[in-house]
């Protein structure tokens, strides 16, 4: 019953933001299997306005913390992937840059691959001890047009 008076809680824009993401997450679940990624390459980096880059990262993990309240309550499984690429899809149609990034679990034991998304360098949403156990897979994914992180940068975690 409490989780959903966090949710009674949210302001109307949050709650549009909550039920669009949970029907993206619906629509990446059954789309993602025939959505073939092409790997782009990154812009060079662009000097920005360090006040938007703050404002753009506190957006950024504001849209992730509703993506995950999404992706718990939606009634199928929501992997990192379909997570991230909702998350990358309602970034990017705020002009947010970001990146959707791949990796590998570096180390001994079976492979296990991740997704998560970067915005100026920033891993969103992530936990920064869980995030340390991949490696990228190289370039970005789908970076945004003009994305300013330089390839082969590793991501910055918010502290």
């Amino acid at each position: 019953m409490g989780s959903w008076r966090k949710l009674a809680g949210l302001s109307w824009a949050d709650r549009r933001l909550l039920a669009r993401a949970a029907v993206m997450l619906a629509h990446v679940k059954l789309a993602l299997p025939s959505t073939a990624f092409r790997a782009k390459r990154d812009r060079a980096a662009i000097a920005r306005d360090p006040a938007r880059v703050a404002e753009e990262l506190d957006r950024a993990a504001a849209v992730a913390r509703v993506v995950a309240v999404a992706a718990a309550r939606v009634p199928f499984r929501v992997s990192c992937l379909h997570r991230s690429v909702v998350l990358w899809r309602l970034l990017s149609a705020e002009r947010i840059e970001c990146e959707l990034e791949l990796g590998a679990r570096t180390g001994a034991g079976p492979f296990e691959a991740h997704a998560w998304v970067e915005c100026h360098g920033v891993a969103i949403g992530e936990d920064p001890r869980q995030l340390g156990r991949y490696r990228r897979f190289g370039r970005s994914v789908v970076p945004t047009h003009g994305s300013s992180r330089a390839p082969g940068a590793e991501a910055r975690h918010p502290t």
